[in-house]
C-alpha cells in the first residue's frame, strides 16, 4: 500500500498543448470543451447517461442546389410511374397469359374464371423462379452436386405425382360421383329421364367434399383414418413416405368408394331381375336404391351409436351406485335377497357322523 501512495505522489510531466498560430502569434491552443467534464464527478452512472446523450455537433453545410432540378426531379417522378406500371403489368397480365395458356391446352375451348388462371400462372411462375434460384445456389457446388440434387428431386417429383393421382384425382372423383348419384339425381331426375354425367363436375364436386370431410375427420374422434391424415400431413411432401400413404390412406378409401358404389348396382342389375318385377319397377329400383341403402347404413349406425350410449350411462350408473373400489357391494335383486332369507338353514341327515379331526 505505501508503495502505491508513492507512487500517485509521483508528479508525471504535463503532455505539451497543440501550438497554433492566432493574430498575436504562436500559442497554445485553446481548451475545447469536454461534455464528460461535468459529469465525471457524478459517478459512473451520470457519466453513461452523457454518453447516451451525446449528440455530435457538424458545422455549416451549405445546400447547392443542382443545375436543372425541377426537371430532374420531373424525370424522377415519371422513371418512378413507369416502373411501377412495368411492374404491375408484368405482375398482372403475365401470370394471367401463361395460366390462359396452361389451363388451353387441358380444356380447349372451355371458358374458365380468371381466378383459376390467374391462380395457375402465378404457381407456373413461382415454380419457374424457384427452379432459377435453385440452379443458382447448386451450379457452383459442381455437377456432381447438382447431378444428386436433381435426382432427389425426380424421385419426390415422382413419388408426389404418385400420391397426387389417388389423392387429388382418383378419390374426389369417385366422392363427387358418390355424392352426385345418392343426393343430385334422386332430386333432380325423374325415373323416366336419364341421368348425365360430368366428369369435371364430379371431381371438382368431390373435391369439396373431400375438404369438409378431412376437416370432420382431425377434428374427430381418434380412428384409423385420422391417424393416416395427421401423419400424412407431418410427413410433408419432402418427407412423403408413398408406401404408408397408398397402403394406409389411399387403398382403403377407394375400397370403400368402389363398394359403395358397385354394391347397389349389382343388386339392382343383377338381383332384382331375377325376381320378374317388370321394366319400370326395376328402373325405379335402380335409382332409389342408393339414397335407400345410404338412409339403413346411416340408421344402422345411428342406432349403434346409441346402444352403445345407453350401455355405457348403464354401467356409469351402476358403478356409481354400487361399485367400491372394485368390489360390487350389495348388488342383489331384492326377490333373490328375500328366497335367501326365508329359506331354513341346511339340516344334516341322522345317520351323519362328523369326520374325525387330526390332534396337531
Amino acid at each position: 500500500d505505501d508503495d502505491d501512495d508513492d507512487d500517485d505522489m509521483i508528479d508525471r510531466p504535463e503532455e505539451p498543448r497543440p501550438v497554433v498560430a492566432n493574430g498575436d502569434g504562436a500559442g497554445p491552443a485553446p481548451e475545447q470543451a469536454n461534455p464528460l467534464a461535468d459529469v465525471l464527478g457524478g459517478g459512473l452512472q451520470a457519466a453513461h447517461i452523457a454518453l447516451l446523450q451525446q449528440v455530435s455537433r457538424t458545422g455549416y453545410q451549405p445546400f447547392n442546389k443542382p443545375t436543372m432540378f425541377p426537371l430532374r426531379l420531373l424525370l424522377l417522378i415519371v422513371l418512378v410511374s413507369v416502373t411501377l406500371y412495368l411492374l404491375s403489368t408484368v405482375g398482372f397480365i403475365l401470370p394471367a397469359s401463361v395460366g390462359r395458356y396452361i389451363i388451353s391446352l387441358w380444356t380447349g375451348d372451355v371458358k374458365i374464371h380468371e381466378m383459376y388462371t390467374l391462380a395457375s400462372g402465378l404457381y407456373v411462375c413461382w415454380a419457374v423462379g424457384r427452379l432459377i434460384t435453385g440452379l443458382t445456389m447448386w451450379l457452383p457446388r459442381g455437377w456432381n452436386a447438382l447431378s444428386e440434387k436433381a435426382r432427389e428431386c425426380c424421385i419426390l417429383l415422382l413419388n408426389t405425382l404418385l400420391a397426387a393421382v389417388f389423392l387429388f384425382i382418383i378419390i374426389p372423383y369417385l366422392l363427387g360421383l358418390l355424392f352426385e348419384i345418392v343426393v343430385v339425381v334422386p332430386i333432380r331426375v325423374t325415373v323416366d329421364q336419364s341421368p348425365l354425367f360430368f366428369p369435371w363436375q364430379e371431381w371438382a364436386l368431390g373435391v369439396l367434399h373431400a375438404k369438409i370431410i378431412c376437416a370432420v375427420t382431425v377434428i374427430g374422434p381418434q380412428w384409423w383414418l385420422r391417424r393416416a391424415l395427421e401423419r400424412v400431413y407431418l410427413d410433408g411432401i419432402r418427407n412423403l413416405n408413398i408406401q404408408y400413404t397408398i397402403r394406409r390412406l389411399a387403398v382403403p378409401v377407394i375400397t370403400a368408394l368402389l363398394l359403395a358404389l358397385t354394391i347397389p348396382y349389382l343388386l339392382a342389375k343383377g338381383f332384382i331381375p331375377l325376381l320378374g318385377l317388370g321394366f319400370e319397377t326395376e328402373v325405379y329400383i335402380e335409382r332409389r336404391i342408393y339414397p335407400s341403402l345410404l338412409f339403413i347404413i346411416v340408421s344402422s349406425v345411428f342406432l349403434l351409436f346409441q346402444i352403445k350410449q345407453f350401455k355405457k350411462l348403464y354401467e356409469h350408473i351402476k358403478n356409481d351406485k354400487y361399485l367400491i373400489g372394485r368390489r360390487l357391494v350389495n348388488y342383489e335383486r331384492q326377490n333373490a335377497r328375500l328366497e335367501a332369507r326365508d329359506q331354513p338353514p341346511p339340516t344334516l341327515p341322522p345317520d351323519h357322523v362328523p369326520a374325525p379331526v387330526n390332534p396337531i
